[in-house]
């Protein structure tokens, strides 16, 4: 083997290296960036959704002669359950006629203070974005309701992608064989096959210099 070609090899070898460690750097931003850009459109529906169910209802002070319906323990029991964001329909999910059977409403935990029957509503798909269960949560219109359904689609696509599922274990009814695993081809790992060819590289230049 010629010095010439040494230096060929030598430098094949550095230049594969080089190129390994890019595309593994490269790879990994860009994983990092599109984990980052799921997870801010992620975030964002899900503040939308609070900003939507938490609204303010209008309050009342008591008035002499006043009749209301008291709720106790408070105006919700404790947990929620959590929706299935890809599914869902708010719509069929919401509760008003408790409220609307009272002209006024209030809890234990607002003395002194009112809600008119009709303003209100109870919706278990979207308890689990209650914020602040001290106080009555608003009758939404149609379109909140869609509104809803539309962020809770997005909810749902990115939590599939940032939390994706464990795929179901082969059926061992499904007629394959499943004994012997079926062998794949593997891209060789930058982090062992760069150094490997650098070592090779040196073993070809080590029996080189023995020759001569």
């Amino acid at each position: 083997m010629t010095p010439l070609c040494i230096k060929l090899l030598v430098g094949f070898c550095i230049s594969a290296l080089c190129c390994s460690t890019s595309l593994t750097a490269q790879t990994a931003t860009n994983s990092g960036t599109d984990t980052n850009a799921i997870k801010a459109e992620w975030e964002a529906a899900i503040h939308q959704v609070e900003k939507i169910v938490n609204q303010t209802v209008p309050a009342y002070r008591v008035a002499e002669g006043m009749h209301y319906s008291v709720y106790k323990p408070g105006w919700f029991h404790e947990g929620a359950i959590k929706p299935d964001f890809n599914n869902v329909d708010v719509r069929t999910t919401r509760e008003t006629a408790n409220y609307e059977q009272h002209e006024y409403c209030t809890s234990d935990l607002n003395p002194g203070l009112v809600w008119r029957g009709r303003d209100l509503e109870f919706n278990s798909m979207t308890k689990y974005f209650y914020t602040n269960r001290t106080f009555p949560k608003k009758k939404l219109t149609e379109a909140e309701m869609l509104e809803i359904n539309r962020l809770y689609r997005i909810i749902g696509k990115c939590e599939s992608q940032l939390y994706p599922a464990p795929k179901p274990a082969a059926n061992s009814d499904s007629g394959s064989d499943t004994s012997t695993p079926e062998k794949k081809g593997r891209l060789l790992n930058p982090y062992i096959g760069a150094p490997a060819i650098i070592l090779l590289g040196l073993l070809l230049i080590a029996i080189y210099k023995r020759r001569s």
